[in-house]
């Protein structure tokens, strides 16, 4: 600074979470003196106020300005309340100075919302001043005497000691610099507020209203409208982030609301209807829309429609509220006699009353439902509602295209947006629901610039100045935020920290606003995984209309590399590097499971029992890792390699698969079914290898932990990933995956327990759909059992299917199959074509149909599959054939002994008793795990199954097949054995030369080790 004032002037401000700041400001000649003289001060109010000092900060001024207290009010009259962004100090010396923080965070400069302006607020400037310096009298603001405006950039210091420097001006001050709002970002982001809005749930389901930040009052009305969408953006929140905690608070609010705020009624023409009541009596249009939301996303996202009735009730209120003739909506009524109390309050109640119509014919594909929202939309172009640019009418047109894409709904979406774009991209408020207009916006636009016969209406818009608005719309929100940097100054951190606020009514936080933060960073997270495609369309509409592209280089996404990098772990995770990697450092993917360690992973250390992650023992005989993600850093004292600390491994674990799959840029198919789901996964990656490197899961790792690694570990340019998901959790294994393509292979007895059918099984295997987005491709087993709730479920999520099978209506069908050859007949899309399987059994036949009906709905030629097809190999355990010599005899051993259920077990058998060569075919059975309460009746079941079958001597272990020993022909009993052992002795001796020898069973029963031991027999018995 310029003399007359201190060369060096600084800010030292430390704060313990739970209550506001302490600042102290020095000033010297210098920066080692002023530094100095900060940190002993620092120190000794730290230790007289007992403060642990959790987020520390450091601003020097930059500028300087002298005026006096006569223009700063003049000054003041012209600025919107709140954004002031200057520092006031009362003397040249800056003994006495408050930050713009200060001055923000006790509302020195704010005079009530009845006021725009920004304006000098005596009381609370002389109440913050004379706590924060004990020296200074009583402040009477004479008008001509002199002060200085000044402005400072920073250093903040966070609770895991990172440092974030904080050097923007104008609307960006005050809070921290960010090179990119990439997908890291954004999911820290979702994840704060989301926490914070689950710590607002209390426990009967309510919530905390909100704040007043500056003097953490407590907002005390409540909103049951704010109360359901609020909820609905959580919703769209734990879809992403999966928090254990933010569900629990969820569940919690969806009971509260349909306990507490939801009443039934009988309508005047007898139908039962539901409305969300407020406390005065108010029945408000958008209230019954948003209490749709809440539920129809929530049971899209979890599969659990319990409450579709309470939905269906709620949207009859809706249509009670439209006028038949016209389709205009009556906006408020009164309870209980649903009398009429205002007939227009708000554009945002129609739009969301017709979005959330849409959301349940999407689930219910109930017309009455999309012919309410077409009439209600005839209304809303006859009234020309797009020149309201409503967030929930773009919500609402948006999807309505997506079922009737008719031009003129087209139109009403571009119109809602064209001519705001000056509006969206300077706007000085950050104004969240701009956003959410804007994502809806794109996704229209992106369905128009699909179809050829639509690309007319785009001349109506400026796509390039569409994006430029869009981006820097979602950099603004950024400051809306409540960083720690930030919150620090208010009157309890804690409190706010993570929240979004609104600066211009005194940064207020209300629960409302922030689920229009968290709903707009939900869709611009999505859409930065399609940005490239976006601007791909706005290059070529640049081309047809000579507009500009815009230089979006600074401050965008760059390209993305094929690894992880130290940025990227940490952005994915939200974790700190203690110790840091160094420069140029990559890590090749993840491992949770040391005996899949690959060289160069990043390895997830366990903390304790049950907990995710490698424990540190096992790491002794492994390769070197590239470096550890744990929650106890102290758990890496003495390993090698960098060390970032996380708040829990799993959450690491799942958000690190997550970041992988948002970066990928190929296709992932994914493989669910009661049987099979392996092999299918190992015979599609070996088919697809004809296009290039494949990533495929490893391990078996198909639970929500195992899939994240595995997409973790996968380089994200690879051309194809195919993933296998299990029934465990398949809804957040189904999210992360987001597969392009889902093959569901079929239903079976298994997993079952007392409580739980065929039916259950098919619901919970159907999740996979849940991470798919219309027009993806579901190819489904036509002949599977429970195919109707499959196939309900896959276009519940507007799947294109692809069927395969044996039945006529097959799109690719099996006609016949050649067990002597391994030859497979089938038409595939009316083309007839042969194809021949390395590994034996129709089974496997069926398994390859379904591989090339993936293949063909790719859009690939098939003869490059099939060629592959035919070098494939069955896996250990699942069907692989072994040649042994046990004693002199020649045996071959088909080792299906990984896992069983009935399904499986019969595929198994009839394959044995196809095999085209042997002396005797046997059959050597452990039980199957899992069958509940019918357990022996599908062990017995098998009896009928074998009858006509080429199959000589069965050989069984375990209870579960008394009634099946006594069911099966005397001849073809050989031994049911109570032991392994016992097994053993018996197959050692009768088995003969020549012999062909199934071992089939659930991995429980320890078939595999009947397996094992056959062939360490073999090598003693050669070696001797």
């Amino acid at each position: 600074m310029a003399y007359p004032l201190p060369q060096v002037a600084l800010f030292f401000s430390v704060s313990d979470g739970d209550r506001r700041a302490q600042v102290v400001n020095v000033s010297g000649p210098s920066l080692d003196s002023a530094w100095q003289q900060g940190v002993s001060q620092l120190l000794a109010i730290m230790g007289s106020e007992n403060i642990q000092g959790r987020w520390v900060r450091v601003d020097w001024v930059e500028i300087a300005e002298k005026t006096t207290w006569a223009r700063l009010r003049s000054l003041l009259g012209k600025v919107k309340r709140n954004y002031f962004r200057f520092g006031i100090a009362l003397d040249p010396a800056f003994r006495h100075a408050f930050t713009e923080h200060e001055l923000n965070a006790n509302a020195m400069l704010y005079g009530g919302n009845t006021l725009t302006n920004a304006v000098l607020n005596e009381k609370n400037f002389n109440l913050y001043a004379r706590g924060r310096y004990v020296d200074l009298p009583s402040l009477s603001f004479p008008p001509n005497s002199t002060i200085f405006l000044f402005s400072t950039k920073g250093v903040f210091c966070d609770e895991a000691g990172s440092l974030h420097l904080i050097e923007g001006n104008g609307l960006d001050a005050g809070r921290r610099t960010l090179d990119r709002l990439d997908g890291g970002v954004v999911l820290q982001l979702l994840r704060d507020s989301s926490a914070y809005l689950a710590r607002q749930v209390n426990a009967d389901g309510s919530f905390v209203y909100g704040y007043h930040a500056c003097f953490d009052r407590r907002i005390e009305t409540y909103n049951g409208l704010r109360h359901a969408s609020t909820t609905y953006a959580m919703i769209e929140a734990w879809e992403v982030t999966h928090d254990r905690q933010l569900k629990k608070a969820i569940e919690r609010a969806l009971v509260y609301l349909e306990t507490h705020l939801i009443r039934s009624v009988v309508l005047p023409d007898g139908l039962p209807a539901a409305f969300l009541v407020e406390a005065d009596g108010e029945i408000k249009l958008g209230g019954n829309a948003v209490a749709i939301l809440a539920f129809t996303k929530y049971m899209a996202v979890t599969g659990q429609m319990e409450r579709s009735e309470l939905a269906e009730r709620l949207a009859c209120g809706i249509r009670h509220m439209q006028n038949p003739e016209t389709g205009a909506f009556v906006h408020v009524l009164q309870f209980p006699d649903l009398s009429i109390k205002q007939r227009h309050r708000t554009i945002y109640y129609e739009g969301e009353a017709a979005f959330g119509l849409m959301r349940l014919y999407d689930l219910t594909r109930d017309r009455q439902w999309l012919e309410t929202v077409e009439k209600a939309f005839g209304h809303f172009i006859a009234k020309e509602y797009w020149k309201h640019h409503d967030h929930w009418l773009g919500y609402c047109v948006n999807e309505l295209t997506r079922h009737k894409p008719k031009e003129r709904y087209f139109r009403f979406a571009i119109r809602n947006i064209a001519n705001y774009l000056d509006f969206v991209e300077n706007r000085i408020t950050t104004f969240p629901t701009l956003l959410e207009l804007m994502m809806a916006a794109r996704q229209t636009l992106s369905r128009i610039a699909a179809e050829p016969n639509l690309h007319g209406l785009l001349k109506e818009i400026d796509l390039a100045h569409f994006e430029r608005a869009l981006e820097k719309r979602a950099h603004h929100l950024l400051n809306g935020h409540f960083w720690p940097e930030m919150a620090m100054y208010y009157r309890n951190p804690d409190r706010i920290t993570g929240s979004f606020f609104i600066r211009h009514h005194a940064f207020r936080v209300r629960i409302d606003d922030v689920e229009h933060y968290l709903s707009g960073f939900v869709a611009y997270r999505s859409y930065l995984k399609q940005r490239a495609v976006f601007r791909e369309v706005i290059r070529q509409h640049a081309v047809f209309t000579g507009h500009r592209r815009p230089d979006i280089s600074k401050g965008g996404v760059g390209p993305d590399a094929r690894q992880w990098d130290a940025a990227h772990v940490a952005a994915a995770t939200g974790g700190s590097w203690v110790q840091p990697p160094p420069e140029g450092w990559t890590a090749k993917g993840l491992c949770t499971y040391a005996p899949a360690m690959q060289p160069n992973d990043i390895v997830v250390l366990r903390g304790g029992k049950g907990a995710t992650g490698v424990p540190v023992h096992r790491l002794i005989d492994c390769r070197k890792p590239a470096g550890y993600i744990t929650t106890n850093p102290e758990l890496a004292y003495g390993l090698e390699g960098p060390v970032l600390r996380v708040t829990d491994n799993m959450q690491a674990t799942l958000a690190m698969g997550d970041y992988a799959r948002t970066r990928m840029s190929g296709n992932v198919l994914a493989v669910t079914g009661s049987a099979g789901k392996t092999t299918v996964v190992a015979m599609l990656a070996h088919a697809l290898s004809a296009w290039g490197d494949v990533g495929k899961s490893h391990h078996n790792a198909n639970l929500p932990a195992g899939v994240a690694w595995n997409l973790a570990s996968v380089p994200w340019d690879a051309p194809h990933v195919v993933l296998e998901l299990a029934i465990g959790k398949m809804a957040i294994s189904a999210r992360m995956a987001r597969p392009k393509v889902a093959i569901f292979t079929n239903v079976l007895p298994a997993h079952l327990n007392e409580r739980s059918t065929i039916t259950d099984i098919a619901r919970t295997k159907s999740a996979i759909f849940l991470g798919m987005a219309p027009g993806d491709k579901a190819v489904l087993n036509r002949d599977m059992l429970e195919w109707d709730t499959v196939h309900a479920a896959a276009r519940r999520q507007k799947l294109d299917v692809v069927t395969y099978g044996t039945s006529e209506e097959c799109i690719c069908r099996l006609l016949r199959y050649d067990a002597a050859n391994q030859q497979a007949h089938a038409r595939i899309r009316g083309r007839e074509i042969i194809f021949r399987i390395g590994a034996a059994g129709y089974h496997m036949a069926l398994n390859g149909l379904a591989v090339l009906a993936a293949v063909s709905a790719l859009g690939h030629q098939l003869e490059p599959a099939i060629a592959q097809l035919e070098r494939f190999a069955a896996l250990p355990g699942r069907g692989e054939e072994i040649q042994l010599s046990l004693d002199g005899r020649r045996l071959t051993v088909i080792d299906d002994a990984y896992n069983a259920n009935p399904g499986s077990m019969r595929a198994a058998l009839a394959r044995l008793s196809d095999h085209p060569g042997g002396r005797r075919r046997i059959a050597v059975l452990g039980e199957m795990a899992e069958l509940g309460p019918g357990a022996v009746a599908y062990h017995t079941e098998l009896a009928t199954f074998m009858q006509n079958r080429s199959i000589d001597e069965v050989h069984v272990i375990g209870e579960l097949y008394i009634d099946f020993w006594e069911a099966i022909p005397p001849a073809l009993r050989g031994f049911h054995a109570r032991t392994g052992q016992a097994l053993k002795d018996v197959l050692r001796e009768r088995l003969a030369d020549g012999d062909v020898v199934l071992l089939k069973g659930s991995h429980s029963t320890g078939m595999h080790e009947l397996v094992e031991w056959l062939k360490k027999s073999a090598e003693d018995s050669s070696a001797a």
